[in-house]
Formats: C-alpha cells, sequence, structure tokens
C-alpha cells in the first residue's frame, strides 16, 4: 500500500484473477458471467494478474509468463480486445466492486515495445548486453530507472492511461525500485482516476 492509502482498505476481500486460466475460454468476456458469484463471496475488490500480451523471445513453456510483458500500453489478445477489457471493468464496477491490474515495472520480454523502441532504458550486463538480475528469470529483461527520467514519464502516462478504467494497481516486486517510483508519485498516478 501506498504511504497514504485508507486503512479501512485492509479489511476489504480482493479477490485474484488469471485470466488465462479462470476459465476454459480464458478471456475477458468468460469472467463477467462469475462477477455475481464473485461479489456473493464477500469480494470488494477483483485482482486481475498481467492482462497485457506476452512475450515470444525465450518464452517459458508454450503459453509464456504473464510477467514477460511485451507492451504495457496494449492487451494480450488471447483475452479479448481492449473493448473487452473496458467492458469487464465496467461490469465489475457495476456491482459495486473495484478493479486492480498488476503492474510489472521492473522488467520486460526481450522483444518487448520498449526495449524496440527505447533500448537505452534497459540495463546492460558488463559485456553491454540487455539482461537481468535474477539468472533464473530467462524470459525478462531489466529496465534500468536510474538511466533515464524519460522511463518514469513513460510510465506514469502508462499507469494514467488505465487509471482511466481501473481503480488501482498492484506493484510487482514491489520492494524493488521501480515499484517504489509509483509510491513517490501517487497524485500524478491518481489524477486520471475514475
Amino acid at each position: 500500500m501506498a504511504v497514504d492509502t485508507p486503512k479501512t482498505l485492509r479489511g476489504q476481500v480482493i479477490y485474484s484473477i488469471f485470466p488465462r486460466n479462470f476459465s476454459e475460454a480464458g478471456t475477458f468476456a468468460a469472467i463477467e458471467p462469475e462477477l455475481d458469484r464473485i461479489k456473493a463471496l464477500g469480494t470488494d475488490i477483483i485482482w486481475l494478474m498481467p492482462i497485457h500480451p506476452i512475450g515470444e523471445v525465450n518464452r517459458k513453456g508454450s503459453l509464456g509468463s504473464p510477467y514477460a510483458i511485451q507492451d504495457y500500453r496494449e492487451v494480450n489478445p488471447e483475452y479479448g480486445t481492449k473493448a473487452d477489457f473496458v467492458h469487464l471493468t465496467e461490469a465489475i464496477h457495476a456491482r459495486g466492486m473495484k478493479v486492480i491490474i498488476d503492474v510489472v515495472y521492473n522488467h520486460t520480454s526481450p522483444d518487448s515495445w520498449l526495449i524496440q523502441h527505447h533500448p537505452e532504458w534497459f540495463y546492460r550486463k558488463p559485456n553491454g548486453d540487455f539482461g537481468n538480475k535474477t539468472g533464473d528469470w530467462t524470459d525478462v529483461k531489466d529496465l534500468d530507472y536510474s538511466l533515464s527520467h524519460d522511463l518514469w514519464e513513460y510510465q506514469i502516462e502508462t499507469l494514467q492511461m488505465w487509471a482511466e478504467f481501473v481503480d488501482g494497481f498492484r506493484c510487482d516486486v514491489a520492494s524493488s525500485r521501480a515499484a517504489k517510483f509509483l509510491v513517490r508519485s501517487p497524485s500524478r498516478c491518481r489524477q486520471s482516476t475514475t
């Protein structure tokens, strides 16, 4: 939780959904028929695990890890369209629940939009190759927030974009530097929330 998060949130019930595994269809649309049942459990907040496209390069297994994100500003086409995602968030809100999404800002897939367009934002090993600081995470390359303030701005703009539809974010590996920047800029991230 951010420093200024109301303590009343501590007593709320969060229901986590991994869209790919939640239903046989594995789509945003397939979640909607279950929302009344989920609400009846006493759920206050639905947490959607990463919703973004998964990288192809160095993919772990045939499906890949949802934490090897290819593009922060798109949805995984296997789950549906961005319109399908927005419809799901509206259905969640219509039932009086909130929705949060995973923010995976420490790394991207090796074939991410960012690595193709902003390679200068990534951590490099001593030999100059892209790398990561967790050896067995072979399907990701680390971002390096100390290299450019532009990366921070890009990520804040991305949060503002998603804040048009969601109520908050779950920060993956929250102890890392990438997650800490969210805590330092909560008002900027919230200016677009509904």
